[in-house]
């Protein structure tokens, strides 16, 4: 840790040698893995070990990554032992493995503030006779509430969201947002590192990870044109190998969402997008749907919608369903345009939208996310009122507001579920990075507020560095420590850890939220 140093208890060679008669008799070649969860300061850190039955194991913690050669057990750790009394003093971080081969050793972080600065690493030991050492695990402790970058950037700027999928030892892999280029992450040392070629997703495209590992890109805007394409792709990250699909219909700002079955829900968008005439988006709305069959890499045609949206959000459900909210809209039979509060259930089982719900003011490119608990909370928005400038057709007409207050959707095993709206958040927010935390709460970051210039009839965005974190029993929703700057259309991820990581949209560093 470069902030600070402990006296050792005792000398080096009565460490490495009680670290040496500690760990008694028979090899395996099974892998010794070490992970990490937690890390909050004031709170406590856990280190899941998972090796052999009945094996002997010992967790090391050092302020060094030096190579280290421990005298008796023919291993050379990749840490120092500098602090290797702290595993014969520190309860559970020495002893025998369970039934089912794992241990998992705790530390307990001061509420010291200057913790905040530094960086500890740790290694397992385990064996009976013959021993083996697991991967590196780095612990950089947090203050709750806030965030922090991780130890180094992206290999390559990651720009905008596109998608992401897990990947082997808590990795994650993400695709899209750097250009033609994959970048894993990996969560127990926080490090980035390019992960061969990929594709770049378009703006207002969709990146959908499935359930094999690959992820679907749908639509979006052409880079040539400027309008939407009916272009997909599957990328395949043990290959690396991206292959061309095309889709019924051209789309950006559709939903996409992964069915139970494996499928792929691909839901509205529109088919014509020009920023100077705000009334063609409108124009262009779709009601229709199709599914992406990953067994075939083909696209069906789905059940129509009852009302042509785009800009909204589809989640799906742990029941299997899938919630399409809100977006921008147009009234059925009479067709005027609105943006919608309303909402869908799309039902694998009988493969239909059915009728829809009401919710508390209209809202699209808001964001929503699946809490622990199984409820969705959709997130600020813009509003819009067309009544003036359907008269006009004056973009200073327009009236544009962004929402601050969530939406909390609670399904139900009959019917159709309800919307409760729960307001507090410190700015109106479109575009928001949103993602679950481990407590049954969300997070809530970044996004920007919309306004028009009446003098100039230009659009003006604001965006915002702050974030809020939305709790339950009761409903609230509360500021938190703000990003290093603004992001607009990041992504949120939970990470293996408990914490979330956002990137995307902003700063080209990825940053951690410690809950």
């Amino acid at each position: 840790m470069a902030n600070m140093r402990h006296t050792p208890m005792m000398p080096a060679i009565h460490r490495t040698t009680l670290l040496t008669l500690a760990l008694a008799t028979a090899a395996t070649a099974q892998n010794l893995s070490l992970d990490r969860t937690g890390g909050a300061i004031g709170g406590s850190a856990n280190f899941p070990i998972a090796g052999q039955p009945g094996e002997i194991y010992a967790l090391v913690l050092a302020y060094q990554e030096v190579a280290t050669p421990i005298p008796g057990i023919g291993l050379t750790l990749d840490i120092s032992d500098e602090l290797a009394n702290l595993t014969y003093s520190t309860p559970g971080w020495f002893g025998v493995l369970n039934a089912s081969g794992a241990a998992s050793p705790a530390l307990s972080l001061p509420n010291w503030p200057i913790l905040d600065t530094t960086m500890w690493s740790l290694q397992a030991v385990a064996g009976t006779s013959t021993f083996r050492k697991s991967n590196l695990v780095r612990l950089t402790p947090q203050l709750p509430g806030t965030f922090k970058p991780t130890l180094n950037a992206p290999a390559s700027p990651i720009l905008t969201a596109g998608g992401w999928t897990s990947a082997p030892n808590n990795e994650v892999l993400f695709l899209g947002g750097s250009g033609p280029v994959a970048q894993r992450y990996k969560v127990r040392t926080e490090q980035w590192e390019l992960a061969g070629a990929s594709l770049g997703v378009g703006i207002l495209a969709q990146a959908t990870g499935l359930q094999d590992g690959r992820v679907l890109f749908t639509g979006g805007l052409d880079l040539t044109t400027g309008q939407p394409t009916a272009a997909a792709s599957v990328y395949d990250p043990v290959t690396q190998v991206t292959t061309p699909l095309t889709m019924a219909t051209p789309r950006a700002g559709h939903g996409a969402s992964l069915l139970p079955n494996g499928r792929v829900l691909i839901t509205g968008g529109s088919t014509s997008f020009d920023l100077s005439n705000p009334l063609s988006l409108f124009t262009g709305l779709l009601g229709s749907s199709e599914f992406f069959n990953p067994a075939t890499n083909t696209f069906t045609p789905g059940p129509n919608m009852l009302e042509p949206r785009a800009f909204h959000t589809s989640t799906t459900l742990t029941t299997g369903r899938v919630l399409v909210a809100g977006g921008i809209a147009t009234i059925p039979i009479i067709n005027i345009p609105n943006v919608s509060n309303t909402a869908y259930l799309f039902n694998p089982t009988t493969n239909s939208f059915g009728l829809p719900s009401l919710f508390s003011g209209g809202r699209f490119l808001h964001s929503a996310t699946q809490l622990s608990n199984g409820r969705v909370l959709l997130v600020g928005g813009l509003t819009l009122d067309l009544t003036t400038f359907l008269q006009t057709l004056n973009i200073a007409d327009l009236i544009i507001g962004t929402r601050s207050d969530c939406q909390l959707f609670a399904p139900s095993a009959f019917g159709f579920g309800s919307f409760t709206t729960v307001n507090g958040m410190q700015t109106g927010r479109a575009g928001a990075a949103a993602a679950p935390l481990a407590n049954g709460g969300a997070l809530i970051a970044g996004g920007f507020g919309l306004t028009i210039n009446p003098s100039t009839s230009q659009f003006e965005f604001a965006l915002t560095e702050t974030a809020d974190r939305f709790t339950q029993s009761p409903n609230a929703i509360t500021p938190v420590g703000s990003m290093a700057a603004p992001r607009l259309f990041g992504a949120a991820l939970p990470l293996p850890d408990g914490t979330v990581m956002v990137v995307g949209g902003g700063p080209t560093n990825a940053e951690i939220y410690q809950n």
